[in-house]
């Protein structure tokens, strides 16, 4: 019974995660076009070596509970680099929490293709069972006819394929 219930949650768990990665991908996606100033976009600021370093370090020192002087201190060598950048410091606290949450997008679909691509090594027709109903969205019956195998088949598939794919992300 132990065992049933956690192979259900590695496959709740898993769809859940694919379902959401059209979402996740749309999300990265308006964030990295998001206007900062002058043209300039949010996913300039994000590729910006620097200005990487500098939000890392701050968010270290908030999760720290860092003193207010050293917040204070890298709040302004980045609000001077984002002055730099985009010609105006206004919003540069809500530049920040949308650089944050792109980086944090990118990680979570990186560790996700990671899982995917660990999946596809293991068992092709698991990851694209996967892929095909999740990610593009297509019929069972469709994928079965596009693989050459029977639905019942299929099936067999799609519940062993999110069972090996739970266990990769957990």
């Amino acid at each position: 019974m132990m065992m049933l219930n956690l192979e259900q949650n590695y496959e709740q768990m898993a769809i859940n995660q694919l379902r959401g990665y059209k979402r996740l991908a749309g999300r990265i996606k308006m964030l990295e076009k998001y206007p900062v100033s002058g043209g300039m976009r949010l996913g300039t600021f994000v590729q910006d070596d620097q200005l990487q370093e500098l939000h890392r370090q701050w968010r270290k020192l908030l999760a720290s509970g860092a003193d207010q002087e050293a917040l204070r201190s890298t709040e302004k060598q980045i609000k001077a680099l984002l002055e730099g950048l985009s010609g105006t410091s206004d919003g540069y606290q809500g530049i920040l929490a949308r650089i944050g949450e792109l980086q944090e997008l990118r990680r979570q679909k990186e560790q996700m293709e990671h899982a995917m691509d660990a999946l596809d090594d293991l068992k092709h027709e698991y990851a694209q069972v996967l892929k095909l109903l999740y990610v593009d969205g297509n019929e069972p019956h469709d994928i079965a006819c596009d693989l050459g195998i029977s639905l019942s088949t299929f099936y067999g598939w799609r519940r062993k394929a999110l069972k090996e794919f739970g266990i990769l992300i957990s």
